[in-house]
C-alpha cells in the first residue's frame, strides 16, 4: 500500500526536512505502508536553493553552505530512501494523499507564491491535510483572482487539520468549516535517524548555547552575549551565519542539528522549528519575533502559555516547567495522532466498501 505525502522536502532547511520525515515515518509505522513523496518543486524555489551558495560575498559562508548541501544530500539519501514520485509522474499507485505539514498553503510565500499544486489541484485521490499552514498570509490578503480556485480545491478534502490559529481562521472564513488544530509532526514522532550516532557529522561539545536564526537586533545580541558570558557558555550559531558570533556551524546535517539542540544548555531562536525542537527536547529557550514567522510561532506560544520566553528589554530569568508543559503537549500530541490515524482509516475503510 502506498500513501502520497505532499509537503516541502526538496530543501536544506532543517525544519522542512524534519517535519516531512517525522510525518512520513509516523504514517509508515502505523499503517505498514510505503509513503512516497513528490519531487515537484516550484521553479522559484528550485532556483533559490540551487544558486543560494553562489550569491554570497562571504567565502566562509559560501563554503559552509556548500558543505551543508552535500551533507544534507547524503542524509536525505538514507532518510528518504528514494521514496519519490519524479516531477510530473502520476501517483495512480497510491491509495490517498496527505497534504502537510508546513507552509504549503502560504500564497504569499517569498519563493513560490500561490501554487495550486499544494492545494490539491488535479489530484483525484481522496485527501486530507495534516498541520498545513498559510504562514503569514491572511484571509483579508487573499487575492480575489485565486479565491474561488482555492475554495474549490479545499472543499474536495475529506478533512482538514492545520498547524496554527491564523490558518484555522482562514479555512473557516473560506469554506465555513472549522478545522482541527494539530501539532507539528516534529512534536509527535522521533525518527530513528535522529538518534543514530553514525549520522552526527561534527563533534558536539559541552556547555554551549545555540543561536538558531538571524533576526536578532543589536540590543538582543548584547543581551545574549551577556547572558552567555555570565554563565560561561560558548555561543554557537547553527544553520545560519551570524557575523556577531565567532562560531558559525553552517554545514550540519539534520541529525547533527537535532543533537546540537539536544545537548545545549539554552537556545536562542527566531525560527519556528527552533521553538519546536527546544520544546521537544526540554531545552530552556528564548525567542525573537521574525515578522515572517510571527503567526505560527505565536499560535504555539498562545496554546501553551509560553509568551514569557520572548527577548524584549531583557532575557527572562524564569525557567520553563517542563514537568507541566510536557504533559500538556502529550495530550495534544495524542489528539493530533488520532486525527491522522482516524482519517486515514476512514478513507481506507471507504475504499474497501
Amino acid at each position: 500500500m502506498i500513501i502520497n505525502l505532499i509537503t516541502y522536502n526538496n530543501s536544506t532547511n532543517y525544519g522542512a526536512l524534519l517535519q516531512c520525515l517525522c510525518l512520513k515515518d509516523l504514517i509508515e509505522k502505523n499503517f505498514n505502508c510505503l509513503v512516497k513523496l513528490n519531487r515537484y518543486h516550484p521553479s522559484k524555489l528550485v532556483y533559490a536553493e540551487k544558486y543560494r551558495p553562489l550569491i554570497t560575498k562571504n567565502f566562509n559562508k559560501f563554503l559552509g553552505t556548500a558543505k551543508k548541501n552535500l551533507n544534507v544530500y547524503f542524509w536525505k539519501k538514507y532518510a528518504f530512501k528514494n521514496q519519490f514520485y519524479e516531477d510530473g509522474e502520476d501517483n495512480k499507485d497510491s491509495v490517498l494523499s496527505i497534504y502537510g505539514s508546513d507552509e504549503i498553503w502560504n500564497f504569499k510565500n517569498a519563493y513560490h507564491g500561490y501554487d495550486p499544486y499544494f492545494f490539491g489541484a488535479n489530484d483525484e485521490k481522496k485527501k486530507i491535510s495534516y498541520a498545513a499552514s498559510i504562514g503569514r498570509s491572511t484571509y483579508s490578503s487573499l487575492p480575489s483572482n485565486i479565491k474561488f480556485e482555492i475554495l474549490n480545491n479545499l472543499e474536495k478534502f475529506e478533512n482538514i487539520s492545520v498547524r496554527d490559529q491564523n490558518t484555522s481562521e482562514f479555512i473557516y472564513k473560506l469554506i465555513n468549516k472549522e478545522p482541527q488544530i494539530v501539532l507539528d509532526p516534529t512534536l509527535i514522532y522521533t525518527p530513528k535517524i535522529l538518534e543514530n550516532q553514525n549520522f552526527i557529522s561534527r563533534y558536539i561539545e559541552n556547555n554551549y548555547a545555540i543561536i538558531y536564526g538571524t533576526v536578532f537586533s543589536q540590543h538582543q545580541q548584547t543581551l545574549i552575549k551577556n547572558y552567555c558570558n555570565k554563565r560561561k557558555l560558548k555561543m554557537i550559531s547553527v544553520g545560519y551565519n551570524n557575523n556577531w558570533l565567532e562560531h558559525n556551524h553552517l554545514d550540519l546535517n539534520p541529525t547533527t542539528f537535532y543533537n546540537y539542540i539536544k545537548n545545549s544548555k539554552v537556545v536562542f531562536t527566531s525560527m519556528f522549528h527552533g521553538v519546536m525542537f527546544s520544546t521537544k527536547l526540554a531545552r530552556q529557550f528564548y525567542y525573537t519575533i521574525d515578522p515572517i514567522r510571527k503567526n505560527k510561532i505565536e499560535s504555539f506560544l498562545d496554546t501553551f502559555n509560553l509568551h514569557n520566553r520572548e527577548i524584549k528589554d531583557n532575557i527572562p530569568e524564569n525557567d520553563i516547567n517542563y514537568d507541566d508543559l510536557s504533559k500538556r503537549i502529550d495530550i495534544m500530541a495524542l489528539d493530533s495522532k488520532n486525527f491522522l490515524i482516524e482519517n486515514i482509516n476512514k478513507i481506507l475503510n471507504d475504499k474497501r466498501t
